[in-house]
């Protein structure tokens, strides 16, 4: 009997240990980050063949530093589940929104006015998330 539970616990331990893992991404709207700058832009992900997506990222604008991003489709469109779109501001704050994978589905989010951090995660229907924009938003004054 002890065999055989130390069996099914080696087991379970096996199958946990080799599980695949995707990313977990907060959904919370704001996260204080405790920084006082933003970190610089890491690796991206390239969507499967076939299952492209084109998510636009607008400089911010100059008035109010709101940073505007569209979703304007793909070859991937339906194959999307999630779009979730992370901007971490330089005061240590983390704002998270949302985009349907809706052609032109806009989100608005409030950027400062120095240079920020974007990131876009798009997860598809079998669960895999894929990291496709993480780059610096700077602020631009006119002129």
């Amino acid at each position: 009997m002890q065999n055989l539970v130390l069996i099914l616990i080696t087991v379970a331990t096996a199958f946990l240990l080799t599980a695949g893992c995707t990313s977990v991404i907060p959904d919370d709207p704001v996260i204080p980050n405790n920084s006082s700058s933003v970190q610089s832009p890491g690796p991206t992900m390239t969507l499967p063949p076939g299952q492209s997506v084109v998510i636009q990222v607008n400089e911010k604008d100059t008035s109010y530093a709101k940073i505007s991003v569209i979703f304007s489709g793909g070859e991937g469109q339906v194959a999307t589940k999630d779009i979730l779109v992370r901007v971490t501001r330089p005061d240590g704050v983390v704002l998270i929104g949302h985009l349907n994978p809706v052609k032109g589905d806009e989100l608005i989010l409030q950027g400062s006015r120095d240079t920020d951090r974007i990131e876009v995660f798009v997860t598809m229907n079998t669960g895999v998330t894929y990291k496709v924009i993480d780059r610096h938003l700077p602020y631009r004054t006119r002129g």
